[in-house]
């Protein structure tokens, strides 16, 4: 007697239990990320739909969600929401991201993109501090060596921390005064010649997740070869650097329009 091959009845099982349990993983996370797309609560057929798959099927899904705590439900039948595990690991995700791993990448698309020299400082309590930097390639950029802490008033690094921060020095701050309130309504901070000699700098912020400053993106060259005008090349594309690390970091301007550390 010849043996039929069994009739698969789900044509999304696999023969391999392993396989179904990663399956069933990717489906359900199609609910999360449709969760995380909605501007709110989803009732169970806008759910489904966004997830593109039947009530049916992602009520089950979503019975495993919310026993585990990644999705939420207001009342009994109400609407689903990403729940408080979803937040915690989003959360946890968030803390792991250094700001210097974060930047990286940016930092060198600007000194690809411009040939320039570039670094990353970080508040270490009192000043900010180089933890990261990479050498330009065009003649004339000076490279500073990562650990070297920089000045408030005399820096443009310095500078963008005095504008954002709140517990930078409030003195310096305030001696300061209009320079400070610039820096914060053009986000740059540009200096020539003040801290080293016959060199010209611009830096830009590195906002977290909160809208908290988390560094500060620095580019340093040569004056008179160094272009800092506002609207100069370098000063666009670094600019440009400090948003894209600054997203990496979970930043969102729409929803932080006015970072903390007036």
């Amino acid at each position: 007697m010849t043996r039929q091959p069994a009739t698969r009845l789900d044509p999304e099982a696999d023969t391999a239990p392993e396989q179904r349990s990663i399956q069933s993983v990717v489906i359900g996370f199609r609910l999360i990320e449709a969760l995380e797309a909605a501007p709110g609560p989803l009732s169970l057929k806008e759910l489904a739909a966004a997830a593109g798959m039947p009530p049916s099927r992602a009520h089950a899904y979503l019975a495993s969600l919310r026993a585990v705590g990644l999705v939420a439900q207001d009342g009994e039948g109400g609407r689903y929401d990403l729940g408080p595990r979803a937040l915690s690991l989003g959360l946890a995700a968030l803390g792991r991201l250094e700001v210097r791993d974060a930047a990286l990448p940016a930092m060198r698309r600007f000194r690809d993109g411009t040939g320039e020299a570039v670094h990353l400082s970080v508040w270490a309590g009192q000043a900010p501090v180089i933890v990261s930097r990479l050498d330009g390639t065009r003649g004339g950029s000076l490279s500073i060596r990562i650990g070297t802490m920089l000045p408030l008033e005399r820096s443009a690094s310095g500078r963008i921390f005095l504008a954002f921060l709140d517990e930078a020095d409030a003195g310096a701050r305030e001696r300061l005064g209009e320079t400070v309130d610039r820096v914060r309504a053009d986000r740059m901070a540009m200096t020539d010649g003040l801290l080293n000699a016959g060199f010209a700098a611009i830096s830009v912020p590195v906002f977290d997740h909160l809208g908290e400053i988390a560094g500060a993106m620095t580019t340093l060259g040569a004056a008179g070869h160094l272009d800092t005008s506002p609207d100069g090349p370098a000063a666009e594309a670094l600019r440009a650097a400090g948003e894209s690390a600054s997203a990496a970091l979970g930043y969102q301007p729409e929803s932080n329009a006015e970072p903390e550390g007036r």
